[in-house]
C-alpha cells in the first residue's frame, strides 16, 4: 500500500518468505488503481495457477509422452474442488500450488541452457514462496550423478536456505497449540483427500459422517486403495514409483500442516456430532494433499494400457468427469463480500470531505475481522 517505500518480496511474514505473493503486489500497488487492486490481485493468482498447470504439463514429459496424460495432471491445480473454497484466485494461499509443482520440477532434466534457467528459475521461486518444499529434497538423490537434474535442485536449496533463515531471524508466532490426538492426523488424511473427492463440500460430508460414522470415508478409502493397487499390479517400476511419491507426498504434507498448526477443527478422533456440524470443514490445508491422491489416476491410465489399448482413454474419460462432478458447483467461502472496489470508494468520499487521514476497507471473508489501513493520500495521488 505504500509503492514507493521499500521494497517487499523477500520481507518475512509468519516466520517465512512468500516472494511470488509479495512480486504480485509490487506489480499492483505501481500499475493499478486502488479500487482495482482486489480484482487485479485475483486475475494473478489465477494466471499464476495456470502458469502452475502449463509447467506440470511440461515437466510431466520426463514420465511420458502421452499428451492426454499430461494434460490429466495439468488439469488437477485447476480443477482440484477443495483449491475454491480459499485458495484459487487467492494470493495468501497460492504457495500450496507451488508445492505441487516441486516434485514435478525436480524429476525433469533440463535438455538445454534456456530449460536449465527456467528450471532453476522456477524453482527458486517456488521454494522461496513455500518451505515446505523441503519434503522434497529426498528427490535430490534421484539419478544423483546426472547434471541434467540439477538446475531445479540448486533452485530449490537456494531457496530452502533463505526461508531457513527468515524463520530462524522472524520466528512464527499466533500458531494453534491445542493438543491433538494422533489419531487425528491418520483420520484427517482420509478425510480431507476421500472426502473432497467424493462429496464435493464439507456440508455433504459432515452429514454422511454424523449418519453413517465412518462409513462413508472407509468406502471411498477402499477404491482409493484399489486405484493405487492396480498401478502397483500393472504399471511400470516407474508407475509406481511416482504413485508411492504422489502418496507419501499428500500424507507427509497433510501431517506436516497439522502438526505444524495444531488447532481443535483437526481433532477428529474426538469430534461429536455437535463438533461435526460446528468445526468441521475443508481448507486451504486439503488442497495438496488431495492434489496428489487425484495425480495417481492419471498413472492409473499408464498402466492399463497393458489391458487394453483403449483403457487408458477410458480411465481419463472417467477421471475428466470426476473432476467436474467434484469442482461444479464450486463452493467458497470468500463470495459474499465485503467487496473491496466498493469500500474504497466509500472510503474516497470520506476523504474528500476532510478531516481524516486514512480508511479502513474490510476483508473478505468477513468472519476472519481483517481490515486494510488505506492512506487517504494513496487514493487521492490514484485517482
Amino acid at each position: 500500500m505504500a509503492p514507493g517505500q521499500d521494497w517487499t518480496p523477500f520481507r518475512p511474514y509468519a516466520g517465512y518468505l512468500h516472494v511470488v505473493p509479495r512480486l504480485a503486489a509490487e506489480v499492483v500497488v505501481r500499475f493499478f488503481a486502488v479500487a482495482d487492486y482486489a480484482q487485479a490481485m485475483t486475475v494473478l493468482a489465477c494466471a499464476g495457477v495456470a502458469v502452475v498447470a502449463v509447467l506440470t504439463f511440461h515437466c510431466a514429459q520426463a514420465v511420458t509422452q502421452n499428451v492426454w496424460i499430461r494434460g490429466a495432471w495439468a488439469a488437477i491445480p485447476v480443477f482440484v474442488n477443495v483449491g475454491a473454497i480459499e485458495t484459487l484466485g487467492n494470493f495468501a494461499n497460492f504457495h500450496w500450488y507451488l508445492l505441487w509443482l516441486a516434485p514435478w520440477l525436480l524429476i525433469k532434466p533440463a535438455k538445454s541452457v534456456a530449460g536449465a534457467i527456467g528450471l532453476f528459475t522456477a524453482a527458486s521461486l517456488t521454494s522461496l514462496t513455500e518451505i515446505i518444499s523441503i519434503v522434497f529434497v529426498p528427490l535430490f538423490f534421484f539419478r544423483w550423478k546426472d547434471r541434467a537434474y540439477w538446475p531445479a535442485r540448486i533452485g530449490l536449496a537456494i531457496g530452502l536456505a533463505c526461508q531457513v533463515s527468515a524463520t530462524l531471524s522472524y520466528p512464527r508466532s499466533g500458531v494453534g497449540s491445542d493438543p491433538i490426538d494422533p489419531l487425528s492426523v491418520i483420520y484427517g488424511w482420509f478425510i480431507n483427500t476421500a472426502g473432497p473427492i467424493a462429496y464435493g463440500n464439507p456440508q455433504h460430508i459432515t452429514q454422511q459422517i454424523i449418519n453413517f460414522g465412518a462409513a462413508p470415508i472407509v468406502i471411498v478409502s477402499i477404491v482409493m486403495a484399489v486405484v493405487v493397487a492396480a498401478v502397483i499390479i500393472l504399471g511400470t517400476r516407474r508407475d509406481r514409483r511416482l504413485a508411492g511419491l504422489f502418496i507419501a507426498a499428500s500424507a507427509v504434507v497433510w501431517a506436516a500442516c497439522v502438526v505444524v498448526t495444531p488447532t481443535k477443527y483437526f481433532d477428529y478422533a474426538h469430534f461429536s456430532s455437535d463438533d461435526w456440524k460446528e468445526l468441521f470443514t475443508f481448507s486451504r490445508y486439503s488442497v495438496v494433499p488431495t492434489m496428489f491422491v487425484l495425480g495417481v489416476v492419471p498413472i492409473l491410465a499408464s498402466a492399463v494400457k497393458r489391458v487394453s489399448p483403449k483403457a487408458p482413454f477410458a480411465v481419463l474419460i472417467g477421471f475428466a468427469l470426476m473432476l467436474m462432478t467434484m469442482y461444479f458447483p464450486a463452493w467458497t467461502v470468500r463470495d459474499s463480500g465485503p467487496v473491496w472496489a466498493d469500500n474504497v470508494m466509500i472510503g474516497k468520499t470520506q476523504c474528500a470531505t476532510g478531516g481524516i487521514e486514512y480508511f479502513v476497507v474490510p476483508t473478505s471473508p468477513s468472519f476472519y475481522g481483517g481490515n486494510v489501513p488505506i492512506p487517504c493520500r494513496l487514493v487521492q495521488q490514484n485517482q
